[in-house]
């Protein structure tokens, strides 16, 4: 059964060496009861702690059930702990964190026992050594004898095939002692007991044998045990123990929560100040989520809900977004500072310029749109992405009004000036929206003329501003004359004196004059004569007779401050535009190639360098045109494009210069971005059309301002994160300086090195866990008064809102963080030698 050849043992303790055990020659019955008597220090318990496993030989060999231990890993003495041998102790070595049964229960679980088995063979453990009424209680509620009764119900419970009893009555009374003694004699009936004692009479009454041993060597033995040859015959195996996946042991991590837990909760205090230390840090990571979240919220509603309704805008003349996010000042590192010369940089205008881009709106794009557009409409109108669609085509508008400011007639003419940014006509004269109930769910009426007639397509719209203000340039620019206050504000004017003001419409063929030898020229501005009786003569006349104003509720300003023209008016002045001299003249000398008639890009700024470039042979040539579009914009265009970019300057193209998407909501603007996308997968190549989103600026620009000061705030409150669970490594740490001698008990019990380690991560686990659940509790309590604060401050309510993921990933940040922080201290648990741990006190 078990057999000792020659075993040998020795300490190194102070660079000397310590001989235990000399040469120890010994084998044991099946089943037999053992006494081994000695003085202190002979080496009865380290010959004990050798035949349990819990020590190695230096020497010699340990002959198990006929096989030998020489090629013994860690693993194979954890089986053999775990199903062979079990331990009692004098001192007990309970854990006191656990019940009597689940102490009893433990070797089971590393057995891999399931848990009905394991509960029904402890109980009848601890039945048979008279416990059974203790079951739910913990060994500090129990006296001396009792709790040695379990340890022998723990010694017993998996069966093994040796009990090594380690002075099992060295701290219990007499009659307590003779209990213990008689439980260990019925159970050696059918396997081996092996007891150390220095009790000599209690040896003599219930030992079958009894062994003396004397400073490492044995002196007296009095029943003996020989071996038979065929009994002594040592098989050493060719397969390694550990390969036998029946003899292997193992902890399941629940095991180790289980025990983690049962320890933290006999130190609850100190466990609720842990974890409140650690979830310091993760408090502070949370509010900053909490509130970065809060506002990155504000603004997707925002632009959900009011700046979705600006447009997406394609407009000829647009911003390549891209290029102008990496707009920086010349790179100065490699200049001379000591040269004699200076160097003429690019104007920024200009430079800001070289990142536009040229839109060819060609007519297969604007089908697109106009598909786009029907299937739209015959969609529900919950599921419909469009409000409108807007069509700016440029209307060269001409009029001539009395200009009170300077006392004489004006001659107002339209700029192409559609804005590269919005897309918007930023003239004082512009066309009103298509659809008008659109329109007005942003403005309000506040004023009409007594004739005033919705059909009337003469009547013009005055947009105002809140509270009804206007700037004094645009009123000038009208014509009306501004009264100054001795203050030098000025006086108010009436609505009824703004909508006095007349403006006679003036076409193309009274602008436009042609010799008979095609010589072009245009109204003499300078000629009041001229202008008064273009004036008096006029066939059609323009009236302000509606005043609009943004309403209060609204913060979306669709139009620009101004004067609007209806869509019936627009239509039929750029009819009555194509129908005109001019455009008949400029086809027919397009068709010839021998025009001189210059047309402008819609950047006014380069009006004159581009008039410059211009071939004198017409539009046929576009080398030039494309050497100024190759300067200031990413791509080139055609003859025909060209073409039709000249006669927007007079009115007469038919193609739109810009295209104004008016959604519905985000999820609108997305539809019409996918059908932009789209197009450009078929347009050729360097002809892809870019779009404008002034909301998407505008809230891609806040919320990468609200990302980064996020992130430099989660920084610093990671700091104290990291500090916090190093702090939990350290909790850890003294928790296994606290815990050794649990330790010692789990290795004796047959735990591998890997499960005292899970114990302890186990540990940090739940400790990292409820930090973080503290932290986050904390945090969204913190949300109410943070967010009632910033809505005092802002009128932003809600502000402070932790999302539930974030909220759920922190939790798991904290736990791993502190379980990394553990992993040091339960290294150094593993490492603990069984027997050093077990002396621990």
């Amino acid at each position: 059964m078990l057999q000792l050849i020659d075993i040998k043992k020795e300490y190194s303790t102070a660079g000397t060496k310590l001989e235990a055990l000399k040469g120890i020659n010994l084998a044991f019955r099946k089943s037999e009861f053992v006494s081994i008597l000695g003085p202190s220090g002979c080496g009865k318990t380290t010959l004990l702690n050798i035949m349990g496993g819990l020590d190695k030989y230096t020497s010699g060999d340990l002959i198990i059930n006929n096989k030998s231990t020489k090629n013994y890993t860690d693993r194979d003495w954890d089986a053999y702990r775990n199903r062979s041998v079990g331990f009692v102790f004098q001192s007990y070595n309970l854990i006191m964190h656990q019940t009597i049964l689940s102490n009893v229960e433990l070797a089971l679980t590393l057995a891999g026992v399931g848990k009905e088995e394991r509960h029904k063979r402890a109980v009848e453990a601890l039945t048979k050594v008279g416990l059974a009424q203790h079951l739910d209680k913990r060994p500090n509620q129990l006296s001396g004898g009792q709790m040695q009764r379990v340890a022998i119900a723990r010694a017993i419970i998996n069966n093994p095939d040796i009990i090594l009893a380690d002075e099992p009555t060295g701290a219990l009374d007499t009659e307590t002692s003779i209990q213990v003694m008689e439980i260990l004699k019925e159970i050696a009936k059918d396997r081996l007991v092996i007891m150390v004692t220095h009790n000599p009479e209690l040896a003599v009454k219930y030992s079958t044998r009894t062994i003396k041993l004397l400073d490492g060597n044995i002196i007296d033995d009095n029943n003996p045990y020989t071996p038979t040859k065929q009994e002594a015959k040592t098989v050493i195996p060719t397969t390694p123990p550990s390969k036998d996946k029946k003899q292997k042991t193992s902890m399941s991590f629940w095991t180790a929560l289980h025990l983690s837990l049962n320890n933290l909760r006999t130190k609850k205090g100190r466990t609720i100040m842990t974890a409140v230390a650690g979830s310091i840090g993760i408090i502070g990571v949370a509010l900053v989520l909490a509130i970065s979240n809060g506002f990155s919220t504000y603004i997707n509603t925002m632009q959900s809900d009011t700046l979705s309704a600006y447009p997406v805008t394609v407009s000829t003349a647009t911003i390549d977004y891209d290029k102008l996010n990496s707009f920086n000042i010349e790179d100065t590192t490699n200049d001379d500072n000591n040269s004699e010369y200076v160097i003429v940089d690019q104007s920024s205008l200009t430079k800001y310029i070289s990142y536009g881009h040229y839109n060819n709106i060609t007519p297969n794009f604007v089908q697109a749109v106009q598909d786009f557009e029907a299937e739209d409409q015959q969609k529900r109108e919950s599921n419909r992405a469009l409000n409108l669609v807007q069509y700016t085509y440029f209307t060269p508008l001409k009029l001539v009004y009395k200009d009170d400011t300077k006392d004489k007639y004006s001659l107002y003419t339209a700029q192409n000036s559609i804005s590269i940014l919005s897309g918007t006509n930023s003239d004082i004269f512009f066309q009103e929206l298509d659809d008008e109930d659109f329109m007005l769910s942003q403005y309000d009426v506040i004023y009409t003329t007594d004739d005033y007639n919705p059909d009337d397509m003469y009547g013009l719209t005055l947009v105002v501003g809140q509270g009804n203000h206007i700037s004094s340039t645009l009123i000038e620019r009208l014509g009306i004359k501004l009264t100054t206050k001795p203050d030098t504000t000025y006086e108010n004017i009436n609505f009824d004196d703004i909508c006095q003001k007349e403006y006679k419409v003036i076409f193309n063929n009274d602008y436009y004059i042609f010799d008979e030898a095609n010589n072009l020229s245009t109204l003499d501005t300078d000629d009041q004569t001229l202008l008064q009786n273009t004036y008096d003569n006029a066939s059609q006349t323009l009236r302000i007779n509606r005043i609009i104003r943004q309403k209060e509720d609204s913060v979306v300003s669709l139009l620009n401050n101004g004067v609007m023209y209806t869509k019936e008016f627009s239509t039929m002045y750029r009819q009555n535009c194509l129908n005109s001299t001019i455009a008949t003249k400029q086809k027919e000398l397009k068709a010839t190639q021998t025009s001189n008639f210059t047309f402008y890009t819609p950047l006014k700024l380069t009006i004159a360098e581009f008039s410059n470039l211009l071939p004198t042979n017409g539009f046929a040539d576009t080398d030039s045109i494309n050497g100024f579009l190759n300067r200031y914009f990413s791509t080139s265009i055609d003859a025909d494009s060209a073409y039709n970019l000249g006669l927007q300057q007079i009115g007469i193209s038919t193609i739109p210069q810009c295209i104004s998407f008016y959604t519905k909501s985000f999820d609108g603007k997305k539809a019409v971005e996918d059908m932009i996308s789209n197009y450009n997968k078929t347009a050729p190549e360097g002809q892809d059309i870019l779009y404008g989103d002034q909301s998407e600026l505008i809230t891609n620009t806040l919320g990468s301002i609200i990302s980064i000061i996020s992130y430099v705030l989660i920084a610093f409150a990671s700091i104290s994160l990291i500090v916090s669970s190093i702090m939990i490594g350290v909790i850890t740490y003294t928790s296994v300086i606290e815990r050794t001698k649990e330790i010692g008990v789990l290795r004796s019990l047959g735990a591998r090195k890997k499960d005292v380690s899970r114990v302890f991560n186990a540990e940090t686990t739940i400790l990292g866990a409820f930090a973080g659940v503290i932290g986050i509790v904390i945090a969204y309590i913190l949300c109410i008064p943070i967010s009632l604060i910033i809505e005092h401050l802002s009128n932003i309510s809600g502000i402070a809102n932790l999302n539930p993921m974030h909220a759920l990933l922190l939790i798991v940040i904290s736990t791993l963080l502190s379980l990394i922080a553990g992993l040091i201290p339960s290294r150094y648990a593993s490492k603990q030698d069984p027997v050093t741990a077990l002396r621990t006190e």
